[in-house]
């Protein structure tokens, strides 16, 4: 027995599978079958009250044919059964759809039983009814079982396994039935009749079905992507700053997600239904050419997209990127239009911030050279072009290098940022100011070429600068010196106008600083001659045309050489001795000024070697020199090659390089007072405040300035002087020197005053290293050996 039951179910499988496979629903995923299984059972439901009806007009027909026969029992018996069974499906149609895998395999079990047994007990009921004895019973059933069979199509027509398993008992019953009337021929024609309707039924069921299955089947797909479409949708705006947009056919929105309403700061109902062009217009600023071409796309229904918009949302400025298509349905009817957004304000941030990296100058915000040069370029363009003259000024800071050494970098990068500030204050907004060095600045003004216009501009960024800035709580003085080149008349080329502007800056400078000057075709001729000057100097290095000439130093009291002093020359080709005074500003300004002066001290050193032991030699010393070099460092290799004594070294420092009052002036001192050289202030009480200088520093020696020394003849105030500083000197122990002895009267004088040293035409003029072993034998050593026989012979009076 249960073999044969496996062998029927195995069958009824195989038979279920065929017509899954026929009708296209064998090859869904089990998902959609899950799905289009529960579409079919509940067409089947909808239709159930139906054959409860049929079934009870049929069963009533049959029961009055049979009535007071002994047929009628049996029949009405059958009829409560198929009805009962009907109504108990009428009832399955009130319980919730079936959703999991069992309950929707039971539920196609039972109605696949319930099919078949009311098959069966509608063919057993055509059994009982006597249709061998009345023709309208005949008939009856033969109309019955068609009604039976277009119902029940009707009812499971989208699930051919339900119509085969009513359909199959039924016509089986129908044909068993028929069979039973004898001698009539038209009892054998109506069997084939119901077969073939039956037949039909069921290709038309499956058909159908087919049709059915396809249908559903794209469907659940559809709601399948559609669902997976929108969670996606969610996702992505969960996770990214895009948001979703759209409006119909008149250009009201009537779709916006949350990502919307967030960047707008406007509610979904207050968006929704407002026009989206107009909105966008009310955003964004006034003649966008973006906007304009986003409502031109709109108005042609043409696809935009990642169109950038600078907008105003939420009291704040953002920028959108909005991408757009237009949506037709399947008529072409235009039905509005669906695009995405997104908030790339912090993208265009990132992007401003690199721009403003890569065109303008990190500490004071202005231009770079980079750019300053780019638009130079660009004016020359216009100029070239349109005939629109500009004019360029090239500023330069005077004593800026004094702040950063007495107050530090720091302090020096804050006033940079003061004066980019002062500089956009004085100019246009339609100026360009740039920063194109360390304390070197440049504006650029476009459309003016008048002299009179650009001086006033000039003027008021001079008196600007000149104002004092206060830093840190402190007040620092600086000024500016600017140059002018004006386009086209001063140059048609951005680099010709630019060296222009750098000769006029020069100038101005050379005239006093704090003012401007204008360039002149004379200024292109001094350039040149200075820039011929500075190469001649460079070679005079290289070829060893400098030379050091000493001028001795005598003592107060007995005239004796007791050193000298190293003082350069320049042995010019053509020109001949060139004094410090005609090329050492050229030597500063270049930076030469660093070799020449290291040289002097190493040369002096090794010609300082050859002397007697007692005599000293002394190096003037260039306050740029003097701040550029590691001067201890230089210093202490030149007494290491040379071998001299520290002690017979000294070094002369000007009073305007103490007046810088830094940490750095004071650090080098000390590292030079340390190595045992003596320090001697130059020119001294030609300055402010000498005598805070001399407790400050450590300063070993003073120079008197010459011109104490020339008025000591005629003026008793600078006799006076002199002696208040001799005074001075005995009292802070300090060495003294006067410079500028020409007469023996002032000779006599300064050694009647208790002086140390004199130095002047008087006793020798500076002289030729050629000639100096001469002077050293005539003057030192031919002094020693007389003194040396004096002593000899004292000696020999006393021995006798």
């Amino acid at each position: 027995m249960n073999r044969i039951l496996a062998i029927l179910v195995g069958w009824a499988q195989a038979v279920d599978r065929r017509i899954d496979d026929g009708i296209g629903a064998g090859g869904l995923a089990p998902h959609v079958r899950k799905a289009l299984m529960r579409q079919q059972l509940a067409s089947i439901a909808q239709m159930t009250p139906a054959l409860f009806v049929s079934g009870l007009v049929v069963t009533l027909c049959f029961a009055l044919l049979t009535w007071g026969q002994k047929e009628l029992a049996p029949t009405v018996l059958c009829g409560l059964l198929i009805n009962a069974l009907y109504l108990y499906g009428v009832q399955r149609t009130r319980r919730p759809a079936p959703q999991s895998d069992n309950r929707i395999v039971a539920a196609a079990v039972w109605t696949m039983v319930s099919c078949m047994v009311q098959g069966a007990l509608w063919g057993i009921m055509l059994n009982i009814l006597p249709v061998d004895g009345s023709l309208a019973i005949q008939s009856a059933a033969i109309v019955g079982v068609g009604g039976l069979l277009c119902i029940t199509m009707t009812a499971v027509v989208n699930y051919p396994q339900a119509m085969l398993a009513f359909a199959g008992p039924l016509v089986v019953g129908a044909m068993l039935s028929l069979a039973e009337v004898t001698g009539e021929a038209a009892s054998w024609i109506q069997v084939p009749m119901i077969l073939g309707v039956a037949i039909g039924m069921f290709i038309v069921s499956l058909r159908h079905a087919a049709e059915f299955v396809a249908h559903r089947a794209s469907e659940t797909q559809v709601a399948e992507k559609r669902e997976i479409i929108a969670l996606l949708l969610r996702e992505f705006e969960q996770t990214t700053s895009d948001w979703i947009w759209g409006f119909d056919e008149q250009g009201r929105i009537n779709r916006i997600s949350a990502g919307f309403n967030t960047a707008t700061g406007v509610s979904e109902a207050a968006l929704t239904g407002a026009g989206f062009v107009h909105f966008l217009r009310a955003l964004t600023v006034p003649d966008d050419p973006l906007m304009a071409h986003l409502e031109a796309d709109i108005a042609a229904r043409q696809s935009f997209r990642d169109i950038e918009l600078r907008v105003i949302a939420d009291g704040r400025e953002c920028w959108w990127t909005l991408t757009g298509k237009p949506a037709f349905d399947e008529s072409g009817w235009y039905l509005g239009y669906i695009g995405t957004g997104s908030d790339v304000t912090e993208r265009r941030t990132a992007e401003r911030r690199i721009t403003i990296l890569a065109h303008h100058d990190p500490l004071t915000g202005l231009l770079n050279r980079t750019k300053f040069v780019d638009q130079l370029s660009q004016c020359v363009g216009r100029l070239e072009r349109y005939g629109a003259p500009f004019t360029l000024l090239v500023l330069n800071l005077d004593q800026f290098r004094q702040v950063n050494e007495r107050h530090g970098h720091q302090a020096g990068d804050r006033l940079l940022e003061h004066v980019a500030r002062r500089i956009e204050g004085s100019v246009r907004a339609t100026d360009l100011a740039a920063r194109i060095g360390g304390d070197e600045f440049a504006v650029i003004l476009p459309g003016v070429g008048v002299a009179e216009s650009v001086a006033m501009i000039a003027e008021r960024l001079i008196a600007a600068i000149n104002q004092p800035f206060v830093v840190d709580g402190q007040a620092l003085q600086i000024g500016t010196s600017i140059g002018i080149a004006l386009a086209p008349m001063d140059g048609q080329r951005p680099d010709l106008i630019q060296r222009n502007a750098d000769i006029a800056l020069a100038r101005a400078k050379a005239d006093g600083r704090s003012g401007y000057r204008f360039f002149e075709s004379g200024l292109d001729m001094l350039a040149t001659e200075r820039r011929q000057q500075e190469a001649q100097l460079r070679d005079a290095i290289d070829q060893g045309e400098l030379v050091l000439h000493y001028q001795p130093l005598v003592s107060a009291v007995d005239g004796e050489p007791t050193g000298f002093e190293a003082l350069l020359r320049w042995n010019h080709k053509t020109r001949g001795l060139v004094c410090p005074a005609d090329f050492i500003p050229l030597a500063e300004q270049s930076g030469l000024i660093v070799e020449i002066g290291d040289w002097s001290i190493a040369q002096a050193c090794l010609a300082a070697a050859d002397w007697p032991a007692h005599l000293s030699v002394a190096v003037n010393l260039s306050s740029r020199h003097f701040r550029r070099s590691d001067i201890a460092m230089v210093i202490k290799r030149a007494l290491s090659i040379s071998g001299i004594a520290p002690e017979r070294l000294e070094i002369e420092v000007t009073e305007g390089l103490l007046m810088e009052n830094s940490d750095g002036v004071a650090e080098k001192l000390a590292e030079i007072h340390a190595l045992g050289v003596t320090i001697a202030l130059d020119d001294f009480g030609s300055g402010y405040a000498s005598l805070g200088y001399l407790l400050r520093y450590p300063i070993g020696k003073i120079k008197i300035d010459r011109s104490f020394v020339a008025a000591s003849n005629v003026d008793a105030v600078a006799r006076d002087t002199l002696k208040a500083i001799a005074l001075m000197g005995k009292t802070l122990k300090l060495k003294i020197t006067a410079e500028g002895v020409e007469t023996r009267e002032q000779a006599e004088l300064l050694s009647d005053m208790a002086y140390h040293q004199l130095q002047g035409f008087y006793f020798a003029r500076p002289i030729e290293p050629v000639d100096l072993p001469h002077y050293l034998l005539t003057h030192v050593l031919a002094r020693t050996h007389a003194a040396k026989a004096e002593v000899e012979e004292t000696l020999a009076a006393l021995r006798a």
